[in-house]
């Protein structure tokens, strides 16, 4: 039986299933991140999405270069602002809704940014909505 010294310490058996692991922490770049040259965060500074799970001050992480298709939560500019919106087929039109009645359709003065692909909230004291 061959046995392995350690530290002052004897060894012996299987290596543990995590060795080489213990060292590796989270990579948030690499788990939010897929395509860095189309990228962007933007601040959700309403509240009007908030039926759909994106409270206000989310982080929103958006890719410009995904295709959006409906279902897809989305970043547009609609009449020079940018708006989070759900993105809907309604009786063969695109539109663009905040999740409660306010419904947007894709014309000429609405621009899909990119698709939201995630966000990140942070936690302070005030939990309320």
């Amino acid at each position: 039986m061959m046995e392995q010294m350690t530290a002052g310490r004897k060894a012996s058996g299987f290596a543990s299933p995590a060795l080489g692991y213990e060292n590796k922490g989270i990579d948030l770049n690499s788990l939010l991140i897929k395509q860095p040259a189309a990228t962007y965060f933007f601040r959700l500074d309403s509240r009007d999405m908030a039926g759909l799970g994106l409270p206000q001050g989310a982080l929103l992480v958006v890719d410009r270069s995904k295709v959006p298709v409906p279902k897809n939560i989305v970043l547009i500019r609609h009449e020079g602002r940018f708006l989070c919106r759900y993105m809907i087929k309604q009786n063969g039109y695109t539109v663009f809704s905040n999740g409660v009645s306010e419904i947007s359709p894709l014309d000429d003065d609405t621009e899909i940014i990119g698709v939201v692909t995630s966000y990140i909230k942070e936690f302070d004291n005030d939990l309320s909505y």
